[in-house]
Order: structure tokens, then C-alpha cells, then sequence
């Protein structure tokens, strides 16, 4: 809980330079401003395995219980989903989701709930159309950081909440597109131009003296790694924590810094994952800005003082397991899966030791600017380093059913 009179004097500051903005421009791009959808071809399947569940009951009813209320909240906005909106549709994801409810809370028998899952419910998997329907699943985590509301000594990388002049404008396409694709832009001697680039904001300055830092972190690197996962937790010098999450991009395209290493042929592409770029970071100090620079996206953060987690797209908080991230103009939000994989398995201490099945029901809740196409799926796995440790090891092929009410 976030205590004190610098915690006061922030939220004061916060809350006048938001209402500054909203008089003048438009303050973030949400989440819910997606590209035009791609049209892909759902398979009703047949799993002949048993659905099993590897994670807890009661994480599984909580994220269904989240997934209903991000729907209810959408209803105003109707269905993004790019594919069979009549088949998908926000009314029958809902429906299938009160009556998977209904069944996990109707019996403990593992044997039953397979039965009454096989017998209400069809699975579809998404296709790609190619020889294999199997899909890229990795992990995102929310890092835990140290952090101070005020700079100096140690404490000098800045988190910024949106800028005044970030502005979100119509796409330079046709007028049926127009509704569904926007620009992130600022405006300078009345022409439109590309916001400012992660060089222009980190290394040259650019925000400085706006008053838009919301809280100082110890590391580069770290305030990178929170800039990919989208949200975070700062734990500050009296021991408080404050939870921190995406408000708005600059619009520049997602780059990722492992795909550059590996074309330098500073990184072998078999053995990519975080924790072996963040050693070559860590080994290579003088290449870190470089690094940094290659991923043009700049990610804004809000203040998230009462959230039981790090919220999604679906703007409900994400549960760790449950919770995954998709191309949401592609595939129906908050909607049931069954996702099977393999995932890291941890010893006591948080080393990897090996890997295990992972076949779990999972909740579509969130997003990301490099989940992109029906090929990609991205695991949230937790708070944390042992969360961290899982998430950045995981690049395996899986594969994911979405499940309707018949």
C-alpha cells in the first residue's frame, strides 16, 4: 500500500496534469485501438486425451469469473474479433463461460467435469494454412522493481505517464479502414509527425522537465524488461509497493533487441531467451543504448493503486497461468481455451531443471505489440523471478482449442 505525503503529492500532480491534457489532446492510445482484423478459419476438433488441468481450480473459476466482467464492460464497444463474429460473439462467449462455471462448481470429480466439459462444449482451433496448425507459445511475467518517487544517487531512470503532445490520429487509408487504424503522432509547426523515438526520450532528453516522471528506477535494463511485459511492480525505499501499467505507446513498431543480437551474431538463435540477453547486456555495458534503441516502441505508464494485478486488455487484472495474450482482432476476447504444451520446470531455488506437459484452461484477457497473426500465443506466468525465469525461457510449439457452448 502506498503511504505518505510524496505518494499524496504525486497523485495530485498526476490528476491535474491528466485533466490538463484532456483539455488539449488526447492523452493515450488504448489498448482497444486495433488494426483492421485478419479473416482466419476455425476447425471444430476432437480431443481424444483426457482434459486434464495442471493448475489450481480456484485460479481457473477466478479468471472465468474476470472474463465475464471484462465482457460485461465491452458490451458498449461489440466484438473486435476478426473471424466468425456470429459463432464467436460476445453473447456466446459469455454463455460458455456461466456454464463451464457452473460445471466446475457443480462437482470435484475430475472424471465428471471431462464428461459434462465433452458433452456441452465444442473445440475449435484456429488455422493458419499451412501443413501444421501448431502455434509459438511464450511467456510474459510482471517484474518486481526497485524503484523511488523521487531521483538522485542510484534512482535516475525515469518512468514517464503519457505526454500532453502525444495525439492519436485517423490512418492514412481507405475510409472503411479509417475507424479501425489509428496513428500515435505529435504535432510540430502544424504538420503531423512520428512521435519521439526510445533514442529521443532515453538518451537525448526530450521529455525532461514536463513533469511527467511517475517514478525513478536503478537499471536500464530493467526498466526495458518493463516496457516489453507492459506492467510492473516498484517497490520503493521505505519498503512501499506501487503498481505501475501501460497507458500508451509512442506508435513506433515493436523491434525485439534478441532478433537484432542474433543478426549481429552476438546470440545463437537456438539459445535465445531473456536471461541471455540480459548477461550480454549486463557483460556489454557500452552496447546497451544500442540495444535499447534497435525497439523504437516506447511504452507510457498509469499509476494502478488498487488492482488485485496487472490489468489486460480485457481491462480486468490478469491471472497468473490462466491468462494469456493474443492478436485480439483475430481471436474472441475473454474467451475459453484449452492450451497444450511443455513448460520449465523450477527447482526450490527458481533454476530450471528440466521441462513438464502444460495442458490447462486458459482465459483470452490480453495483448501485445508482438503477439501478432493466429500463430502466437503469449502465457502470463506471475509476479516476480521465478515467474521471470519461466517466462523468459519459454519459445515452445503448442497447440490451443477455444471452446463454445453447443
Amino acid at each position: 500500500m502506498i503511504r505518505g505525503k510524496k505518494v499524496m503529492g504525486l497523485r495530485i500532480l498526476i490528476a491535474g496534469f491528466l485533466l490538463l491534457c484532456l483539455g488539449g489532446c488526447i492523452p493515450s492510445v488504448p489498448k482497444g485501438d486495433l488494426p483492421a482484423p485478419e479473416v482466419v478459419p476455425f476447425r471444430e476438433r476432437e480431443i481424444k486425451e483426457p482434459l486434464t488441468d495442471d493448475s489450481p481450480k480456484e485460479s481457473l473459476i477466478a479468471s472465468v469469473e474476470r472474463s465475464l466482467a471484462g465482457l460485461n464492460q465491452m458490451k458498449v464497444r461489440g466484438n473486435t474479433a476478426g473471424f466468425s463474429k456470429e459463432k464467436f460473439s460476445p453473447e456466446n462467449v459469455s454463455r460458455t463461460l456461466i456454464l463451464f462455471r457452473e460445471i466446475l462448481q457443480s462437482t470435484t470429480d475430475d472424471a465428471e467435469i471431462d464428461r459434462q466439459i465433452r458433452s456441452n462444449f465444442s473445440f475449435w482451433e484456429p488455422g493458419r494454412g499451412g501443413s501444421s496448425d501448431s502455434l509459438l507459445l511464450t511467456g510474459y511475467f510482471e517484474p518486481i522493481l526497485e524503484g523511488s518517487l523521487e531521483p538522485g544517487g542510484e534512482y535516475s531512470y525515469p518512468l514517464y505517464a503519457p505526454p500532453c503532445d502525444l495525439v492519436k490520429a485517423a490512418a492514412e487509408t481507405t475510409p472503411a479502414e479509417a475507424s479501425s487504424k489509428k496513428r500515435v503522432v505529435r504535432i510540430e509547426d502544424g504538420r503531423e509527425v512520428p512521435y519521439y523515438s526510445r533514442r529521443e526520450i532515453d538518451t537525448e532528453g526530450v521529455l525532461q522537465g514536463k513533469e511527467l516522471e511517475l517514478v525513478w528506477l536503478k537499471d536500464p535494463w530493467e526498466r526495458f524488461v518493463l516496457h516489453i511485459q507492459g506492467s510492473g511492480q516498484v517497490r520503493l525505499p521505505d519498503g512501499d509497493t506501487l503498481r505501475v501499467g501501460y497507458a500508451a505507446s509512442n506508435g513506433r513498431p515493436y523491434r525485439p533487441i534478441g532478433r537484432y543480437l542474433i543478426d549481429q551474431g552476438f546470440l545463437d538463435e537456438k539459445d535465445i531467451s531473456m536471461e541471455r540477453i540480459r548477461e550480454f547486456i549486463r557483460n556489454n555495458p557500452g552496447r546497451a543504448e544500442e540495444i535499447f534503441h534497435y525497439n523504437e516502441r516506447y511504452i507510457f505508464f498509469r499509476l494502478l493503486p488498487d488492482s488485485e494485478g496487472p490489468q489486460g486488455a480485457l481491462g480486468v487484472p490478469l491471472t497468473p497461468g490462466r491468462s494469456i495474450a493474443t492478436d485480439l482482432t483475430i481471436f474472441p476476447p475473454g474467451a475459453l481455451a484449452y492450451l497444450v504444451s511443455r513448460q520449465p520446470d523450477l527447482d526450490e531455488s527458481g533454476r530450471v531443471v528440466g521441462w513438464k506437459p502444460l495442458r490447462r484452461f486458459v482465459l483470452n484477457q490480453d495483448t501485445g505489440a508482438a503477439i501478432k497473426g493466429p500463430g502466437r500465443v503469449d502465457l502470463f506466468f506471475g509476479s516476480g523471478e521465478r515467474a521471470g525465469t519461466a517466462a523468459g525461457e519459454m519459445r515452445e510449439e503448442g497447440r490451443i482449442y477455444f471452446l463454445l457452448a453447443k
